[in-house]
């Protein structure tokens, strides 16, 4: 004969059980991100942004006097920050990009990467060309221009500071790597004032452009 007390903890399993399967499922689903469209971007080299946050919109004017509007609908793009005549940071996110460009090789086409000046005074059209093509990033980079009433509005979209006029030996602005993804979405950030290994950023790129 089965005890009362016994029957009682018997009663108790057959209730509690269901409920834990259920409650042991829900956390199943919320760690997987399955049902509510995930918070999480792909998996990224880059500081991942979580969840992802809309990307402003880019437009302004190149340093090649073509119009510049991104992100563009179904590609993915990199953004960053620049003045051409930066001692130091600048020429080496330059590098970077342009080292991860060629790693990635013909498929790099199928990414916007796009810079926003920091410096209206300095970055001329001329100094901005002779820039890019000094650091293998002409025709790869689209570099926006323009007086410091056009480009503020950016400065204020991405959240970043501008490279103070009186300072131009030294670089303040804020350096940073943006990666977007094809749906214009802000996945992943790299600091531009550290050395980035540029196959890391060749790895996201790709990751990017077959998401």
């Amino acid at each position: 004969m089965v005890a009362p007390y016994t029957r009682l903890v018997r009663r108790r399993l057959l209730i509690l059980a269901p409920l834990a399967i259920a409650a042991i499922t829900a956390a199943v689903v919320v760690a997987l991100g399955v049902g509510g469209g995930g918070d999480s971007g792909p998996e990224l080299n880059a500081g991942p942004v979580s969840p992802p946050v809309p990307a402003p919109r880019t437009a302004g004017t190149g340093a090649d006097g073509a119009p510049v509007d991104l992100p563009a609908e179904d590609r993915p793009m990199l953004v960053t920050f620049l003045f051409a005549n930066c001692p130091t940071v600048c020429p080496l996110i330059a590098q970077q990009l342009a080292a991860a460009l060629d790693e990635v090789g013909p498929d790099a086409d199928r990414i916007d990467v796009v810079a926003v000046s920091v410096d209206p005074e300095g970055d001329t059209p001329q100094a901005v060309r002779r820039y890019l093509r000094g650091h293998g990033l002409d025709g790869r980079m689209r570099y926006i221009v323009g007086s410091e009433a056009e480009l503020a509005p950016l400065w204020e979209d991405w959240q970043i500071s501008r490279q103070p006029p009186e300072q131009a030996a030294l670089s303040l602005h804020s350096a940073r790597i943006v990666l977007v993804d094809a749906d214009g979405e802000q996945v992943g950030r790299y600091s531009g004032g550290l050395p980035i290994p540029p196959r890391d950023i060749a790895e996201d790129i790709q990751t990017l452009i077959e998401a």
